[in-house]
């Protein structure tokens, strides 16, 4: 049955990349994939959801949540789809080699564009954003991001096939293009920040262990530096953001949210309202925030920062874990880098990055069926995965006979010499 997990765990990968279009049932299929991985080796599934059992706590706390939500049902079921996709997230990964999860990701985007690129001549001709195969450019230019992300992770990995790599450098170009016609500035942001990190990351791997040390050692003193002259960082990126990004002071009225989820915060400041119990039809709250968004369609919205919507839903019990969580996922992936670098590690960070600084004025990192929750949870299961080349030593260590091991007894013992003849009566 093993030789059907990796076909398995890739068929995962590619429907949750493929639920921005197809929805439900991508969503099906990729939680289905993850079942039939833990029917096959159960015991290995429990020693790995018990390996990684920090990344359920939230989930947890989102089932729990029901006993004091708005609405208990909407709750319950939000937070086992919650639920269901870390689980999966963790199976799949753990089934799959860094690498492979890598160039399955970019098939998937590049899939994505391809599909895109019928809708290219109507964006030219009308002057209107790109959507390609999705309802909003940002997600369209949040797509194109990650397809040039990934293309660069393939580019620079050796492990990957020759033809893959060619693939990739003609879809980065490919990439920016679809980034650019759909007129995203939360997408242009974030290609800017994976052309500063993932370089950066991959510089990193470059240099000796003392190299990285001293790299460390700067990045906090410029930690330090930077908080005395916070105010000044802060009053630089709201003119770029005003003048470059041609966002207004508000953040496109992101920042009355912010005062109503402050609001709501303070009336049930520890545990909130109830996971996804806000957003619903009937709550006055919500209903107000549509009428005044103008969002006939009563769906679609949330408080465009993944910190206010947790403390909404959760209160400060649940942004305190979504914290924690956030830190403990960089820390252990940032000491993988530091001490084993790697390409596709480079990559996870990089796009960790890139999705701690959206969390600031977009949701979706932590989130029931999101490829951005995957991809979060899939830097920390391969930060902690071992080592491919240290496998491989411990292997020839071993000698020839520890591949054998699934010989049977006698036929290792007769294995390297003649059988003795049969005694003469």
């Amino acid at each position: 049955m093993q030789r059907f997990e990796a076909p398995i765990a890739v068929a995962a990968l590619l429907a949750i990349v493929g639920t921005g279009i197809f929805g439900t049932p991508a969503a099906g299929v990729f939680i289905f994939a993850a079942l039939l991985l833990v029917a096959f080796r159960p015991l290995a599934a429990a020693r790995d959801l018990l390996k990684f059992w920090p990344l359920l706590v939230l989930p947890l706390v989102a089932i729990a949540s029901t006993l004091w939500s708005d609405a208990p049902e909407r709750t319950m079921r939000a937070a086992l789809q919650f639920m269901l996709t870390c689980i999966a997230a963790i199976m799949v990964c753990r089934r799959l080699a860094a690498d492979h999860a890598i160039l399955t990701l970019f098939i998937g985007y590049g899939v994505l564009a391809l599909i895109a690129l019928p809708s290219v001549p109507a964006s030219l001709a009308g002057g209107t954003p790109l959507l390609g195969p999705f309802d909003s450019k940002n997600q369209m230019g949040f797509s194109a991001h990650l397809l040039v992300a990934l293309a660069l992770a393939v580019i620079f990995d050796r492990q990957q096939p020759s033809i893959a790599r060619f693939v990739a450098a003609a879809a980065v170009p490919l990439g920016l293009g679809l980034l650019v016609l759909s007129n995203s500035a939360g997408a242009v942001a974030s290609v800017g920040i994976t052309f500063i990190a993932f370089p950066a990351l991959m510089l990193l791997g470059r240099l000796s262990q003392r190299g990285r040390l001293i790299v460390l050692l700067l990045l906090i003193v410029a930690l330090v530096i930077g908080s005395i002259f916070l105010s000044d960082i802060e009053a630089a990126i709201a003119a770029f953001r005003e003048n470059v990004l041609k966002k207004d002071a508000t953040l496109t009225g992101r920042t009355y949210l912010w005062e109503y989820a402050d609001q709501l915060n303070r009336e049930r400041p520890w545990l909130g309202g109830g996971y996804y119990a806000f957003w619903r039809h009937g709550n006055l709250g919500a209903e107000g925030l549509w009428r005044w968004g103008g969002i006939a369609s009563r769906s679609g919205f949330n408080f465009h920062n993944a910190f206010i919507e947790m403390q909404v839903d959760l209160g400060w019990v649940g942004l305190g874990i979504l914290v924690a969580m956030c830190i403990g996922i960089a820390g252990v992936a940032c000491y993988r880098q530091f001490t084993r670098p790697t390409v596709p590690m480079a990559f996870f960070l990089a796009f960790l990055a890139v999705t701690y600084a959206r969390s600031l004025t977009e949701t979706g990192m932590i989130a029931p069926f999101s490829a951005v929750t995957v991809f979060c949870l899939a830097t920390v299961v391969y930060a902690r995965a071992p080592d491919r080349k240290r496998v491989d030593r411990r292997r020839d260590r071993a000698g020839p006979s520890a591949d054998r091991g699934a010989l049977p007894a006698r036929r290792r013992r007769m294995d390297g010499r003649q059988p003795r003849a049969p005694a003469r009566a």
